[in-house]
């Protein structure tokens, strides 16, 4: 998937192995690094396996990570990913550098993947295995319960909080 989506600050486009430095460096951040599920301390070869088994999951149809990057740059300042994407749901995951924090990044963003969620995942490539069939209704994230900056997002762009770290938006 070689896609582009031009967005009026930010620019979203697939992961790829070049952005490994820049994606170690935000998973790596101690602000970023209480709040994700990744391994602490992430290594660059835990991120550069990431990267790969996001790459797979695109052309198996069951993720898209796609990298934030500051309008036409090259600078990645965060990711914002669909995963376990099944005929009726997925689940929700982004992460952005604190540097750009409060900006309204992330907002653009999510206002984005909101809307075109049904282009997104059909565009993945490898959605045979589904019989086209894919009708997404539930999209879901898992936030930390300390994490109230997320919180606060995810009810700007009303999904309800169901229990613990799990939130949902129908649809």
């Amino acid at each position: 998937m070689n896609t582009e989506f031009a967005l009026t600050r930010i620019t979203l486009k697939p992961i790829k192995h070049k952005d490994c430095n820049a994606l170690w460096a935000i998973l790596s951040d101690p602000l970023v690094a209480q709040y994700n599920d990744y391994c602490v301390p992430v290594t660059r070869d835990a991120v550069k396996q990431l990267i790969q088994d996001d790459i797979t999951g695109m052309y198996e149809g069951n993720t898209l990570r796609l990298g934030i990057y500051l309008k036409n740059t090259v600078i990645l300042i965060g990711c914002v990913g669909l995963y376990d994407i099944e005929v009726n749901s997925a689940w929700l995951g982004f992460e952005l550098a604190p540097d750009h924090w409060g900006n309204g990044y992330m907002s653009e963003a999510l206002a984005f993947i909101q809307t075109n969620i049904k282009t997104l995942v059909t565009q993945l490539g490898n959605i045979a295995h589904l019989d086209n069939e894919l009708n997404i209704t539930n999209l879901q994230a898992k936030v930390a319960i300390e994490n109230t900056q997320s919180q606060q997002l995810l009810r700007r762009f009303n999904f309800t909080h169901v229990a613990s770290e799990h939130w949902i938006y129908k649809l």
